[in-house]
């Protein structure tokens, strides 16, 4: 998915009532909503966890995926996360 791509799909999840969370920051700073997109592995073009000291090393097309992922939430006014009790789950957060 390209960066256009990936801000539709995100703009579709925003604008949709359903599957949102009301989730605690932590420190009882307030809350927010995530809403659960996927697994890491089911999301990520190359299906694994990159983890920072992986041997495998972390391609390119992963990197941009993930940036551009980054990006478009945060164009809209949103932010991507992992799951507390399991790293592995990524969650769109934005502010209620």
């Amino acid at each position: 998915m390209n960066a256009k791509e990936i801000k539709k799909e995100l703009l579709k999840i925003k604008n949709s009532p359903k599957n949102w969370e009301v989730t605690d920051f932590e420190m009882d700073e307030g809350q927010y909503l995530s809403n659960f997109l996927g697994t890491y592995m089911s999301l990520d073009p190359c299906g694994k966890y990159h983890h920072f000291l992986s041997p495998n090393g972390v391609t390119k097309k992963c990197e941009r995926f993930w940036e551009n992922m980054e990006k478009s939430a945060n164009e809209l006014n949103m932010w991507i996360e992992s799951g507390e009790g399991d790293p592995c789950d990524i969650f769109l957060c934005k502010d209620i």
